[in-house]
């Protein structure tokens, strides 16, 4: 049954209503003993019966999340997942990785339910409010690349600058969508990408599987310059080993022995996948 503001006591109804004015999506106890005027004990009781009707989620102690009222989820409602992902890591070190600094970056065509969030911290995967929020343990020394985007008009979150989301993801690419998924997202942001750069990131990363992937992709889309394409050849001088291209598929396919690269995607599916 989908829930309502007029399914609520006047109580609970002015707190959600006052807070959504304040735009306190994510709010404490003290901001609900405040709107209410009951006791510490009194507020957390009822904030304790608003999350069993599945009114609120309880992010943490002392932390919740208005969840929609409505059927269905809106744009703005799906923009606060990354400040929810935030609030579930706070005081940790951490920042927004893979499929989901790609949508930050507007990489991506359509809209995702999976939030990834990289940190040194071992924590367990949550669902909140129709959405997955995925940990994904990193070394602290792994943590560079990072800067602060909006993720709503109000608040900042800690994301992987694009440079660095394109290396994590040509590493890990079962954590955004799929080889083709940044194959593509490459040529979206292809304008906004720095290669100069890139090419720094993928020396810094140190894994010669991420040079490979790249090249291939620059390659076949015609992109970055001869100095960027020379110094990717250059960090692979000396593997004799062959990284497949896309680790979801079968390992099969041709051998391209300047990338040392196992090919096996066919390129015109890369190409035309950009076309579409």
């Amino acid at each position: 049954m989908m829930k309502s503001i007029g399914t609520l006591g006047p109580v609970s109804a002015n707190l959600i209503l006052k807070l959504k004015e304040e735009n306190k999506n994510i709010f404490g106890v003290s901001d609900a003993q405040r709107i209410t005027g009951l006791s510490v004990n009194a507020t957390t009781d009822l904030l304790s019966e608003l999350v069993g009707r599945k009114v609120i989620a309880r992010l943490k102690p002392g932390k919740y999340l208005i969840l929609p009222l409505e059927a269905g989820l809106t744009g703005e409602y799906m923009e606060n997942w990354y400040v929810v992902a935030r609030e579930l890591i706070r005081p940790h070190l951490y920042y927004v990785s893979h499929y989901s600094a790609m949508d930050v970056h507007n990489m991506l065509t359509q809209p995702i339910r999976v939030v990834y969030i990289s940190t040194p911290t071992r924590r367990k995967n949550r669902e909140i409010g129709g959405a997955e929020f995925r940990f994904i343990y990193t070394k602290p020394e792994r943590l560079w690349g990072i800067k602060k985007e909006w993720a709503t008009p109000q608040e900042r979150v800690e994301v992987s600058d694009l440079e660095r989301t394109i290396v994590d993801c040509l590493y890990a690419p079962r954590l955004c969508g799929g080889i083709s998924e940044i194959a593509k997202g490459i040529w979206i942001a292809k304008d906004k990408v720095s290669y100069e750069k890139l090419a720094g990131y993928v020396e810094r990363f140190g894994k010669k599987v991420v040079v490979k992937r790249l090249g291939f992709v620059l390659e076949i889309y015609q992109l970055g310059t001869a100095e960027t394409t020379e110094q990717l050849q250059d960090f692979i001088k000396g593997s004799k080993s062959y990284a497949l291209f896309d680790p979801s598929l079968p390992n099969e396919g041709k051998y391209l022995s300047r990338w040392r690269l196992k090919v096996n995607i066919e390129p015109e599916e890369l190409k035309s996948i950009v076309r579409t």
